[in-house]
């Protein structure tokens, strides 16, 4: 009996899980001292493993997900590292909605400044016949004392609920 009730509480809990939409935040790792035009792919990362381009970087999305891009320096606190924009590239058009600029909870100021954010909403998903779709997006950002602006492609993968 109780066995039953255990189970019957995780069934619960885990269907809720699955009806609501999470937060993604993908943050942009860059070595502000090093990065140059031409070694980005080399020191502007997103945190994944070795051996996992820029490029095949994927952020798994389900509709009604939202997601937030933030970039900051890693080897330098004070240096600002600031995404001006997102563009679509290839495949699907996930995002529906325009992607928009908002200030962040209070936990992100660096240095007395404020950082802006860019988030978005998943709005699509799949048809009946794929399991995903997939959108090829170009990330453009800017470094202080740079000349840039710098640009990476990484995708986003929309799964069927």
């Amino acid at each position: 009996m109780k066995t039953t009730r255990s189970l019957l509480i995780l069934i619960v809990v885990m269907s809720l899980m699955a009806c609501s939409s999470q937060l993604h935040v993908v943050t942009l790792y860059v070595d502000t001292t090093q990065i140059d035009q031409t070694n980005i792919e080399q020191y502007a990362s997103f945190g994944q493993p070795a051996g996992i381009a820029n490029k095949d970087f994927i952020t798994h999305v389900r509709k009604g997900d939202q997601i937030i891009w933030d970039a900051v320096s890693i080897s330098n606190p004070s240096d600002e590292v600031k995404i001006t924009a997102i563009n679509h590239i290839s495949g699907e058009r996930i995002f529906e909605r325009k992607l928009r600029k908002g200030q962040p909870q209070s936990g992100t100021k660096k240095q007395g400044f404020v950082k802006e954010l860019i988030s978005g909403a998943i709005e699509m998903k799949p048809d009946r016949l794929k399991a995903y779709i997939e959108e090829k997006y170009g990330i453009e950002f800017t470094v202080a004392n740079k000349e840039g602006p710098f640009k990476i492609d990484p995708v986003i993968r929309s799964h069927r609920k």
